[in-house]
């Protein structure tokens, strides 16, 4: 656990908003449930499910999926993905669906906890192996730019999944502790194993 987990909202629906190729996402995306339609099919619902559940699983706060993660997904998934990134991130959901059946014999949705865990890990090891980058980037650019990796889609769905995660109420207020701004002024705060990171959503 990190002392502490800077969260500026402003910057995290930007972040959010690369990822899925949108221009702009409302905060009120937050908020708001998927209606009509789907950009999944049902099956690439349920890995997806499953992926949420294995990076941020329960312990004593929900997880991604009580946070309502997959919901979310698919609501930009549908309304605010570019059809460049709502193909790149179907393809990592399949692709993880896929490298599981082929080490196991069993779709991914279909392990058990533990092993999707186990096959995740070896899995996010192999995908995100740094790769050298193409493009020479400065600037804002550089800020923007994903990492440069094995699978670039995989990176960026672990990244929206994560991010998601900590853009909910249950993320930003259980998961972390929030501190309303402006707040009270403590000068001393004592750190236990018990204490959480802190998280603020910045000025909107």
């Amino acid at each position: 656990m990190t002392d502490t987990f800077p969260m500026d909202r402003r910057l995290l629906l930007g972040r959010i908003a690369l990822l899925v190729g949108a221009s702009i996402v409302p905060a009120e995306v937050f908020g708001a449930a998927l209606k009509g339609g789907t950009a999944l099919s049902a099956a690439n619902s349920s890995v997806l499910e499953a992926v949420c559940d294995t990076l941020v699983p329960a312990t004593d706060t929900p997880g991604a999926v009580g946070a309502g993660v997959p919901a979310l997904f698919h609501g930009l998934l549908q309304n605010w993905a570019s059809a460049e990134s709502r193909e790149a991130l179907i393809g990592a959901i399949e692709a993880i669906d896929r490298g599981a059946r082929q080490a196991g014999g069993k779709g991914f949705a279909a392990l058990s906890p533990d092993e999707r865990t186990a096959f995740l890990k070896t899995y996010d090891i192999a995908a995100l192996k740094p790769v050298p980058s193409k493009q020479k980037l400065t600037g804002l650019a550089a800020l923007k730019a994903l990492p440069s990796v094995v699978d670039p889609s995989y990176a960026r769905l672990k990244d929206l999944i994560v991010s998601l995660y900590y853009g909910s109420e249950v993320g930003l207020t259980q998961e972390l502790v929030y501190e309303h701004v402006p707040g009270p002024w403590e000068p001393s705060i004592k750190i236990t194993p018990d204490t959480r990171p802190y998280g603020s959503p910045g000025l909107l």
